[in-house]
């Protein structure tokens, strides 16, 4: 659009344009335009037959649209789309529970005293200081040890539980994918809920049918030609506008 075009319209009239040709709504664009919830729906429609507003969405539209090449191609990826492309398989890490012998307890709480008593020798720790350490840090160390020598006395399988970090595969939703291919129009609707992300496909079936009009298997073919006609009556206004809409955002 010129901004000779541009220059006519009030600020309010620009906002509703703008708005307009983003999701085709009259009334929601009336609102954002600035106009009362009150009045937005007859607004909204007193706008689209106001003759230069109408010129300038007609003019913006047919800059947007798309040429055969393009409507075939967004055709075949929405018929061909799926779910399970937007699957992704990745790597985590968890903690696990694993029930092991009291004796490998034992083996852990001898080493970690040994550690201790080289840490004494080495630090040259006051005789004081000395006891205080190994009260706090040693003596529990052994009553662990000596409880867990009274469990095996009294039932030689006796275990402890260990926890050790697991490898697992999972499934997750590529995020990144969706939102681009939302953005492109292949994905209807794409959205966060209470209990995560909603995603919403495209029709494939109503897709393959159109595209088997366009490819002459019906009599009643719809037709895509180099002079780019779509014919209306076969594809749906929500689809033409889904298309110049992901035109608009490639751009």
């Amino acid at each position: 659009m010129s901004e000779d075009n541009k220059s006519t319209l009030t600020a309010k009239q620009q906002l509703f344009v703008d708005d307009y040709l983003i999701h085709f709504n009259a009334t929601r664009a009336a609102k954002t335009a600035g106009y009362s919830e009150k009045t937005a729906y007859s607004q909204g429609q007193r706008l689209l037959k106001n003759v230069e507003i109408s010129a300038i969405v007609e003019t913006r539209l047919k800059e947007s649209r798309m040429n055969s090449d393009e409507v075939m191609k967004m055709m075949k990826d929405i018929a061909g789309s799926n779910i399970n492309d937007y699957m992704k398989i990745v790597q985590r890490e968890r903690i696990k529970h694993v029930p092991k012998s009291l004796t490998l307890l034992i083996e852990r709480k001898h080493l970690e005293i040994k550690k201790h008593a080289m840490y004494i020798e080495r630090k040259g720790l006051t005789d004081e200081i000395r006891d205080n350490y190994v009260e706090q840090n040693i003596m529990p160390l052994e009553d662990a040890i000596l409880r867990a020598e009274i469990d095996l006395e009294l039932d030689p399988l006796a275990t402890f539980d260990d926890s050790e970090v697991e490898a697992y595969e999972t499934i997750e939703l590529d995020l990144v994918k969706l939102a681009k291919d939302k953005e492109g129009g292949k994905i209807k609707s794409f959205e966060w809920k209470e209990f995560g992300p909603k995603v919403e496909m495209y029709a494939v079936d109503g897709m393959l049918d159109k595209l088997a009009r366009v490819n002459g298997m019906y009599s009643d073919t719809l037709i895509v030609d180099d002079k780019n006609k779509i014919d209306p009556n076969e594809l749906s206004d929500e689809a033409i506008r889904e298309l110049m809409r992901a035109t608009k955002r490639g751009e």
